[in-house]
């Protein structure tokens, strides 16, 4: 794997998460917590988002029985397992949670949207060495029953099509599919709109009545 990686400009506490989470489904919405408790009734997604961003604040705080437990609920209440460990940057846009596996060894960057059924993770976290790591980079796409295997990087805007398996690196805004993945074409880096931004102005756009 490259070793160019993504991290969060600076750390972000758990609030500040959730908010950058809110944002994404509803950017005209100024963030607050009853907002955001509101929109959890209607948005399975943002609901996952914020058991995830609670499960990633107790393991960060040292409390990892705790966040084990958390995993469990995520199972029981979305099939999805969010296993403790991932550092996950702002913005997470997770609109179908449903059969999501974040494994360990995972690190999200910013702006990312990951959809139903996506698998991401080393392959074994508890005995793999010391620093191995699936790398989603900011503003990446990764579509539905995707599978990430090991230590491998999603570059910047790239994305990922449906039922992919990424066994190698994927350049910046690259576009791959197949089992294994390969290049396809590229996003158009030249736009002011980000693949992303353009994937959820249009979901918000035919869901608005």
């Amino acid at each position: 794997m490259s070793d160019q990686t993504t991290k969060p400009s600076r750390h972000m506490g758990f609030t500040e998460l959730v908010f950058s989470d809110l944002q994404v489904y509803r950017p005209n919405e100024s963030p607050t917590w009853p907002r955001v408790l509101a929109r959890c009734l209607v948005l399975p997604g943002l609901a996952a988002g914020v058991l995830l961003r609670a499960q990633q604040h107790l393991f960060e705080s040292g409390q990892v029985r705790l966040a084990f437990l958390l995993r469990i609920v995520g199972v029981v209440m979305f099939s999805a397992d969010f296993f403790p460990g991932a550092q996950v940057g702002a913005s997470l846009y997770l609109p179908h949670p449903m059969g999501v596996t974040i494994g360990g060894g995972l690190q999200i960057g910013n702006s990312v949207t990951i959809l139903q059924g996506v698998t991401a993770g080393i392959l074994h976290p508890t005995s793999s060495p010391p620093g191995e790591r699936t790398v989603i980079c900011d503003g990446a796409i990764v579509c539905a029953n995707a599978v990430l295997v090991g230590e491998v990087r999603v570059g910047r805007n790239a994305l990922v099509g449906a039922n992919s398996v990424v066994l190698s690196d994927v350049p910046d805004s690259a576009v791959v599919f197949g089992i294994p993945a390969r290049q396809s074409g590229a996003t158009d880096s030249d736009s002011p709109m980000s693949p992303r931004a353009a994937y959820i102005e249009r979901i918000i756009r035919e869901s608005s009545p």
